[in-house]
């Protein structure tokens, strides 16, 4: 009997850890995807608002400078606080932003927009490795990094083909509706 509840518990145990690695995968993969989806469609948020192209630019480099500057430091806060609420918090607070980056009604509410979402995907991007091997065993630890490396590129490669898409589809605000569901 004792030997039946250890094989269950074994087996829960094993699906739950895909399960945290689908749900850390959703994010790295959507926080790869932003940082390379709106490049496609500059010139199309720049001729809607009818901005120059410089002020147009920083929708791309302010999540870029953000998610860098900060990655280091919320690793350290989900050291400190927990990598699963810091997580989570930066899953809420991206989903958000994207929400008001596509509904911005000026080229400076984009920039906005995009900085706070680039604050969600650090802390998302940063706890992600420590929430991995902590809910796999170590000989799977390789593995399941390697896989979260996979979520990361595929993001960055299906980013512009998609942001393309999209805005011919759906329109440009479409791009950033597409990380709430």
């Amino acid at each position: 009997m004792m030997n039946q509840t250890n094989q269950t518990e074994i087996a829960s145990q094993s699906r739950r850890k895909w399960w945290v690695f689908l749900a850390v995968g959703i994010g790295t993969f959507m926080s790869a995807l932003d940082s390379s989806v709106v490049n496609m469609i500059l010139p199309i948020i720049r001729q809607h608002f009818n901005s120059d192209v410089s002020m147009v630019e920083w929708t791309v480099v302010i999540y870029l400078l953000v998610v860098s500057s900060l990655l280091l430091s919320f690793g350290r806060i989900g050291d400190l606080r927990g990598h699963k609420s810091i997580y989570i918090s930066g899953f809420l607070i991206f989903v958000t932003a994207s929400m008001a980056c596509g509904l911005a009604s000026s080229v400076g509410l984009l920039v906005a927009g995009r900085a706070i979402q680039a604050l969600g995907a650090a802390m998302l991007l940063a706890n992600s490795p420590a929430i991995l091997t902590k809910s796999f065993p170590p000989r799977q630890r390789g593995q399941v990094l390697g896989m979260q490396a996979t979520m990361t590129y595929l993001g960055l490669t299906v980013g512009p083909s998609l942001g393309g898409w999209l805005t011919q589809s759906f329109g440009w605000r479409s791009v950033f509706y597409i990380n709430v569901p």
